[in-house]
C-alpha cells in the first residue's frame, strides 16, 4: 500500500468521549473517515482541547493524516491538509543601528531576537535582576513583607509572566504566534504536547527560570547584549527624534528604543510625558481574585467525571453585563496561589500563578470589572495610573500593613456583612478579614456584587461557602497608551517603537512577544532610510 499515491488531510474538531482518551489517532482517523484502518498511514494530534460543556466533558481533537489513496467524498470537517505557515526571515536593515530594547519581558526578548537574526547588536536593559536573583527578591516579599521595588513580581528577566500561570494561550492569529510557542518549547518550557498541542498551553512559574536561562544564553550568541539593574527613568529627545535613554546611573546613546517596558513602569510612563511622548488613558478592569478548592470546580465543570486522569484541574470562563460595563474572570489558575504583586510600598496589587503541575489544591481567578478614562478622576494619561494607586493603597491599609490581603468570603460579600472567620488558604503574607466592597467606588462595588451574583445564580455550586476573595487586582492590563504611528513609531518621536503590553498594544505572554516581533520588523523597515 506504500506503493500508491498518498494524500493528507486534516481532521478538524473530532470529538471522543472519554473512555476514548487512550484511542490510537490512526483508529480515530479511520472512523471519521470511514475508510479500513489500513489505509491510515499515519495520524498526528495536532490540537487537543477539553469541551465541558453541557455537562458531560469531551475530548476535542484535530488530526493530521497521511491516507493511503484519496477521498472521494471528505466528511464535514476534513479538509486537505493546508501548508505550513512559517515565519519570513527579518527584513534587511538598512545600515547598523544602535537600538536600546527597555523591558526584558516578552516583547522585548523576543524583539531583541529578531532584531539579533537581522545581524543587529541590540541592547537590552532592564531595571530588575536576573529570574535566579528575582526568584529570591519574591520569597523574601512572600516570607517577611520586603519589597523590593526594582526586582519584584513585576520587574527583572523575563518581566510579569515568569511568575505566574504562563498561559501561551491568545486570540492573536498569525505565523509569529507558532514561532513564539516553538522558541519557548525548545527552551524547556515544556513537550511539544504542552505547548504545541494544547489549545491553552502553560508553563508554570517552576519552569519559568530554565527557560530564560537557556533564552538569555541563545540570544548572547547571536550577539544581544544586556545591562540588567538598570532603571530607565527617561528619554533623549532632540528635534523630534530620540537620541538615547536616561538611566539612573547617565545616559545611553541609541538610534532607536523600542520601548517594552511592561505595565507597571508607573515612574516611566510619568518621564515619557515629560519627554513629548504622547500617552492616552486606556480601559483596563480591577477587582477580587476569588479562591475556590479545587475540586469545588473540579465538580463544577466535570460532574462526575472529576479527577479523570484526561482532564486535570479545571478551570472556568465565566462573564456578565452589568448596565454597560463587563464583570468577567480574568486569568484564572487552576491548582495555584495568589501572591502579592505589589512594586511599591504602602499599595498592594494581587495576582495568581501556579507550578506545572497546577496542584496547590486551590483554584484561583480574577473576578474584574472593566473601567473606562471617565471613572478616573482628574482626567490626563495617567490618571488611571492614579485610580490603580488609590485602590492599592486601600487594600494596603485594609489588610493591615506587611502585604497581607484583605479578605471576605463569598456570600458574605455578596450579601455585605462582615466575615467573622476566613477558612486558611495559601497566600503569603497572609489574610485579613475587611469589607471589600469598601475599597472601590460605589458604582464599581455594586457592579462586582451584581456580576458575581449573577454568576453564582447561573453556576450552580459557585458560591462555595469556603470560596474566599481577596483583594486588589489592578494590573490585568496597562492603563495607558503609547499611540504608534502605521510606520510603528510613537506619534511624534522618530526612532521610538512602542511595543507590548506596557505601551497597551498587547495582552499576554504569547501576544506581547509577538508585538515585539513585529515592532522588531518595523523598526528594521525604517533603519533602511
Amino acid at each position: 500500500m506504500r506503493g500508491e499515491e498518498t494524500t493528507r488531510w486534516l481532521l478538524r474538531d473530532v470529538r471522543l468521549e472519554l473512555e476514548r482518551h487512550d484511542e490510537d489517532p490512526r483508529l480515530v482517523a479511520a472512523g471519521v473517515l470511514g475508510v479500513v484502518p489500513g489505509r491510515i498511514l499515519g495520524a498526528e494530534v495536532v490540537r487537543r482541547s477539553v469541551d465541558a460543556r453541557r455537562g458531560r466533558p469531551r475530548l476535542v481533537f484535530s488530526l493530521r493524516v497521511e491516507l493511503a489513496g484519496g477521498l472521494d467524498d471528505p466528511p464535514a470537517g476534513v479538509g486537505p491538509e493546508p501548508p505550513a505557515s512559517e515565519l519570513p526571515p527579518p527584513p534587511r536593515p538598512g545600515r547598523q543601528v544602535e537600538v536600546v530594547i527597555v523591558g526584558a519581558g516578552p516583547a522585548g526578548l523576543f524583539a531583541a531576537r529578531r532584531l539579533a537574526e537581522a545581524g543587529l547588536r541590540p541592547l537590552l536593559v532592564d531595571r530588575g535582576r536576573d529570574i535566579s536573583e528575582r526568584g529570591r527578591d519574591v520569597a523574601a516579599l512572600m516570607r517577611a513583607g520586603r519589597l523590593d521595588g526594582d526586582s519584584n513580581f513585576h520587574f527583572g528577566l523575563g518581566g510579569a509572566g515568569a511568575f505566574s500561570d504562563g498561559k501561551l494561550f491568545t486570540r492573536v492569529r498569525g505565523s509569529q504566534v507558532r514561532h513564539v510557542l516553538e522558541v519557548l518549547q525548545r527552551h524547556g518550557a515544556g513537550s511539544r504536547d504542552e505547548i504545541l498541542v494544547d489549545a491553552h498551553p502553560h508553563v508554570g512559574t517552576d519552569r519559568w527560570p530554565r527557560v530564560l536561562d537557556s533564552l538569555r544564553r541563545d540570544l548572547e550568541q547571536l550577539g544581544v547584549r544586556w545591562q540588567l539593574q538598570c532603571r530607565v527613568v527617561g528619554l533623549e529627545v532632540k528635534q523630534g527624534r530620540v537620541t538615547g535613554v536616561r538611566t539612573k546611573d547617565g545616559v545611553i546613546a541609541a538610534e532607536a528604543v523600542l520601548l517594552a517596558c511592561g505595565n507597571s513602569a508607573r515612574e516611566l510612563f510619568a518621564a515619557l510625558t515629560g519627554a513629548g511622548v504622547a500617552l492616552e488613558p486606556k480601559p483596563f478592569s480591577v477587582g477580587l481574585r476569588l479562591v475556590h478548592p479545587q475540586e469545588v470546580i473540579d465538580r463544577i465543570q466535570y460532574g462526575r467525571w472529576a479527577g479523570h486522569p484526561a482532564l486535570g484541574p479545571a478551570s472556568y470562563r465565566l462573564t456578565a453585563r452589568v448596565g454597560g460595563r463587563g464583570v468577567y474572570s480574568f486569568c484564572m489558575c487552576p491548582g495555584g496561589v495568589v501572591v502579592p504583586t505589589a512594586t511599591e510600598p504602602g499599595g498592594l496589587a494581587i495576582n495568581g500563578m501556579s507550578n506545572h503541575a497546577r496542584s496547590s489544591g486551590w483554584a484561583n481567578a480574577g473576578l474584574v470589572v472593566t473601567v473606562v478614562p471617565a471613572d478616573f478622576p482628574g482626567g490626563g494619561p495617567l490618571a488611571g495610573v492614579e485610580f490603580q494607586r488609590r485602590l492599592e493603597r486601600a487594600a494596603h491599609d485594609a489588610g493591615g500593613g506587611g502585604f497581607a490581603a484583605p479578605a471576605q468570603r463569598l456570600g458574605d460579600f455578596l450579601h455585605e456583612r462582615p466575615s467573622r472567620r476566613l477558612p486558611e488558604i495559601p497566600y503569603r503574607p497572609g489574610i485579613q478579614p475587611a469589607d471589600l466592597g469598601a475599597l472601590f467606588p460605589p458604582a464599581l462595588a455594586g457592579a462586582l456584587r451584581r456580576g458575581l451574583g449573577d454568576l453564582c445564580r447561573r453556576v450552580r455550586g459557585f458560591d462555595h461557602p469556603r470560596a474566599v476573595l481577596l483583594g486588589v487586582e489592578t494590573r490585568t492590563s496597562s492603563p495607558v497608551r503609547v499611540p504608534r504611528q502605521p510606520d510603528g513609531q510613537a506619534r511624534g518621536i522618530a526612532g521610538l517603537f512602542p511595543a507590548g503590553e506596557g505601551c497597551g498594544h498587547a495582552g499576554g505572554i504569547t501576544s506581547s512577544a509577538v508585538d515585539g516581533i513585529r515592532q522588531a520588523d518595523a523598526l528594521l523597515a525604517w533603519s533602511g532610510r
